[in-house]
């Protein structure tokens, strides 16, 4: 048998077959042993691919592709320790529920467990962090190889959950080693192939409706005065509306994380609270909650998370795919497995008008006025702060934001490194009516691969939408290499580097007051971003002041280039300003 041609002809009908049905994009990243895929992907002109060198950017890349419509990408790379590097990614987007497809190439059986150079156990590396593992056999031993392909991508294409398939299960990332015998390719290569389109899964678009359960929701929501919490999720185009019927018809405010991109629509929702931050154990709400509906993720705010740790409420129902349980509290009281919005449908349909007693909806009527008043109090102190700070014209991260809140057009895309910065968005950016897309990696919340998710989110949207990022120094300080992948990518990028010197999230923590806290915990880094820009042929300006930010701001989103943009934190103001803002809610 001609090892090399069966290497290669396998590797075009599983690129071939992946193609038909839906995954067109490939990520991959150089080596010797992934050759035969690296090839078929190259040589298929249906398929996209970007080549990048480091594993690790390339899966934070390509996650940040699969973020933006829940079409899976494809990651190809060699075998060893190339495939470790991937693992930050993938534990991210099984967290996130972001679909991948992860190809790995692996030695033949005969060169494990015997010291051969570049050979690890491959074989369920990820663990419980994918969907699905499966390592076959090397190509040269798979008989029927046209069937086995079509029955394996079928496989593939319903366990990935995306947009690719019609599955009703969670996306998430999906890993296939692929053991290649030498010679890796044929001395004459074969023409390129096509394949039959894969045949579609047939499954259910949604789960079935759970009837009692829809009763027993009712039911609940007619105890006393509840919430809605809407958190990072995968909804469809019929939750908003159908979310802003449950809310009149109970007069119940929704709470909306800032991921659930829920705060910025055209239609604002009448009873939305963006600043529910501001709850806590000194700023009551004035009426005990009696009934919680979550959507979604838990939100970010650590401060809600407080107050309800201390004041449970009776009822908590969450919404939620088994797959994607987010309970951090042990509050829930009910779970029910139904897609977001027909949940918000049946339940309308099966709730009556005025069925709540006059005590229930005077009760409701006081919360909802309280968190009203208090949301509005807060969103006018970030306003109104910002005007009064301008005889110190020091930045500061609430001004910042709402400058960018201001610029940023409708339908442009706005992405979150964590620590500070989404916390400072949930907390000050509020919302607006013009359309955003907020974008960040939530999923595991780790520091590694923003800069390389956020190019590939940008290299799936047009080049001319403007993409803002904001992220911090000790952020960007771990993933300096991705400024190659921005600058091969171009488009409308400004990034902007949020340098408090150092990880000063810490020094709202126990470890602030410990001698040991700069050396140990602060760690401050003292780069010289601008040489780093000039390594990758990026535009650079740095800004000290908030004033010619706000000057410089709306030239810089419109110009289709990529801007790195370091802003100077005073650390010191920052803090002062965070405790007036809680002191002004007192």
């Amino acid at each position: 048998m001609d090892i090399g041609l069966a290497n290669y002809q396998w590797s075009q009908q599983l690129i071939a077959s992946l193609v038909s049905s839906g995954i067109t994009r490939f990520v991959i990243s150089p080596g010797s042993r992934s050759t035969p895929l690296t090839l078929a992907v190259s040589r298929n002109r249906d398929a996209q691919h970007w080549l990048i060198i480091d594993e690790r950017d390339a899966a934070f890349f390509a996650l940040g592709q699969s973020k933006v419509d829940k079409i899976a990408t494809a990651l190809i790379c060699t075998s060893g320790s190339a495939v470790a590097n991937w693992l930050p990614a993938v534990v991210e987007a099984n967290h996130s529920a972001t679909p991948l497809l992860l190809l790995s190439a692996d030695r033949p059986p005969e060169l494990h467990n015997c010291g051969a150079n570049q050979t690890i156990q491959q074989h369920n590396i990820f663990g419980a962090e994918v969907r699905f593992n499966k390592s076959i056999l090397p190509p040269d031993e798979i008989k029927n190889s046209d069937e086995y392909i079509q029955q394996l991508v079928d496989t593939l294409i319903g366990k990935l959950g995306s947009n690719n398939s019609n599955q009703n299960i969670i996306p998430g990332p999906l890993h296939l080693n692929i053991p290649f015998r030498e010679p890796l390719l044929p001395s004459t290569l074969p023409p390129e192939i096509s394949a039959k389109p894969i045949q579609e899964n047939i499954a259910l678009n949604e789960l079935p409706i759970p009837t009692y359960q829809i009763k027993e929701s009712a039911e609940i929501v007619s105890i006393g005065a509840g919430l809605i919490i809407c958190g990072e999720a995968i909804y469809n185009s019929k939750f908003p509306l159908q979310l802003q019927k449950i809310s009149k018809q109970l007069n119940v405010p929704i709470l909306a994380d800032s991921l659930s991109n829920l705060r910025w629509r055209a239609q604002q929702y009448d009873l939305l609270i963006t600043n529910y931050d501001a709850v806590s154990e000194e700023i009551q709400i004035g009426v005990h909650i009696e009934w919680i509906i979550q959507f979604g993720k838990f939100p970010l705010s650590s401060s809600l998370n407080r107050y309800l740790h201390n004041h449970p409420p009776k009822k908590f129902i969450t919404i939620q795919h088994r797959q994607l349980w987010s309970d951090p509290l042990s509050l829930s009281t009910k779970r029910i497995e139904i897609e977001p919005a027909l949940f918000c449908s049946e339940l309308y349909s099966e709730l009556k008008e005025n069925q709540h007693s006059p005590a229930v909806n005077s009760t409701q009527q006081l919360l909802t006025d309280n968190l009203i008043k208090l949301n509005a109090k807060a969103n006018s102190w970030s306003i109104g702060k910002r005007s009064s700070n301008k005889d110190l014209d020091l930045l500061s991260e609430q001004a910042i934001l709402q400058s960018i809140k201001s610029e940023i057009p409708a339908d442009g895309v706005l992405f979150s490194a964590n620590s500070m910065a989404i916390r400072d968005i949930d907390c000050w950016l509020g919302k607006r009516s013009k359309p955003l897309k907020l974008f960040a990696n939530r999923g595991a919340s780790g520091i590694d691969g923003n800069l390389a998710t956020l190019c590939g989110i940008r290299s799936v949207i047009d080049s001319d939408t403007p993409l803002v990022a904001l992220l911090g120094d000790i952020t960007i300080f771990h993933n300096l290499n991705a400024l190659y992948i921005a600058q091969q990518i171009k488009g409308n990028t400004t990034i902007i580097i949020l340098n408090n010197g150092g990880g000063n999230i810490f020094s709202q923590l126990p470890p602030a007051k410990l001698p040991e806290f700069k050396e140990l915990w602060l760690t401050p880094t003292n780069l010289d971003f601008k040489k780093a820009a000039a390594l990758y042929n990026i535009e650079y300006q740095k800004i000290e002041t908030q004033t010619e930010f706000d000057k410089l701001l709306p030239t810089l989103i419109k110009q289709n280039s990529v801007k790195l943009i370091e802003l100077t934190i005073n650390p010191l103001f920052s803090k002062k300003l965070r405790q007036q803002y809680w002191d002004s809610l007192l």
